[in-house]
């Protein structure tokens, strides 16, 4: 791996190894004590009360995925894919359970994004390599033919929701092709509070009522879906990064500027500044009074792909079939 990329020093910065963050050490004073034993805490945890020195911190950690675990109905000895994109979530997600005892095996979408797409290759290529964890990438133009630059170009529309939609469901075709049942994905705390916020803020009941860490599978063809940091924030994984040394992909998706779950988290990062534990009671005071989703019997098969779907015609194959439409009949949609 070049080494300037590594530390963040080569051209853009694109990829950078673990930093230390202002709720660390930098804050607290010289006695400030530990939570747990009583050492001198270099970590401070608002939304906890508490303050950790780094081994410590771990513990928590860790306690906090087993919590989670706990709640999804699987088995200790169940095989699970990690969904990884090189980002410091899915690169935690994946050390954490690993290091709890699960067996796992990393999946990687190779999205096809000029530099982003090869830094994150590479920052799952060392973290697996150093592991010695077994792990599988998929091009998106080897499986649909387009990557996802080609496709945004061709349907001229925001390319979150559709890059979104074709990792669901390309994962769940990949895990039962790895012959895996369970993925894992990096989904935080951060993540979860602000899809409620953007669900609640546009009354989107559909999907407020599908929220959840756990989705079981409802079709032979379709895996469990669990999120084990869901009970963890984005700096609380950052600092699990730093103190085991794991160097992840910094920057966001040159495409998802303008991106609006963006501007959830930015709204409930502020309440958090001024009230801290706002994330932690807001989503799980919806999780703790959410009642289980209905069971779902009206499944299809894709009259082209044979996968199940609503309807006759699944969502991926429908975007191939509008991605295949002159653009010139595209344009004039």
């Amino acid at each position: 791996m070049d080494e300037n990329r590594l530390k963040g020093t080569g051209p853009g910065n694109v990829f950078r190894g673990p930093r230390l963050l202002p709720h660390e050490n930098r804050t607290l004073p010289e006695t400030a004590k530990c939570t747990r034993c009583r050492k001198r805490a270099v970590i401070a945890l608002p939304s906890h009360h508490a303050n950790f020195c780094e081994e410590c911190f771990v513990v928590f950690f860790r306690r906090a995925v087993l919590r989670a675990m706990k709640h999804f109905p699987i088995r200790p000895d169940e095989p699970i894919l990690v969904a990884v994109s090189g980002g410091k979530d899915s690169l935690a997600a994946w050390a954490v359970l690993q290091d709890l005892g699960y067996r796992t095996r990393g999946v990687h979408l190779n999205l096809g994004i000029p530099t982003f797409s090869e830094a994150s290759q590479e920052a799952i290529a060392a973290f697996a390599t150093a592991r010695n964890l077994p792990w599988v990438s998929y091009s998106l133009r080897d499986l649909l033919g387009y990557s996802i630059p080609e496709i945004r170009r061709r349907i001229r529309r925001p390319i979150c929701s559709v890059c979104g939609m074709i990792k669901r469901r390309l994962l769940n075709r990949l895990a039962i092709r790895e012959g895996l049942r369970v993925i894992a994905t990096g989904h935080n705390l951060d993540d979860e509070a602000g899809r409620l916020l953007g669900n609640l803020v546009r009354n989107r009941r559909e999907y407020i009522e599908k929220q959840s860490p756990y989705l079981p599978s409802v079709h032979p063809q379709l895996p469990e879906k669990i999120k084990p940091l869901y009970r963890v924030s984005a700096d609380e994984i950052r600092t699990y990064c730093r103190v085991h040394g794991i160097a992840y992909l910094e920057g966001a998706c040159p495409l998802s500027r303008g991106a609006t779950s963006h501007m959830f988290k930015e709204a409930l990062d502020m309440l958090e500044g001024k009230m801290p534990g706002t994330k932690r009671d807001f989503l799980f005071a919806y999780l703790d009074a959410r009642t289980a989703s209905k069971a779902v019997d009206d499944f299809g098969t894709c009259d082209r792909c044979g996968e199940p779907c609503y309807g006759s015609r699944c969502s991926v194959c429908a975007l191939l079939e509008r991605l295949r439409e002159p653009e010139q009949s595209q344009g004039s949609a």
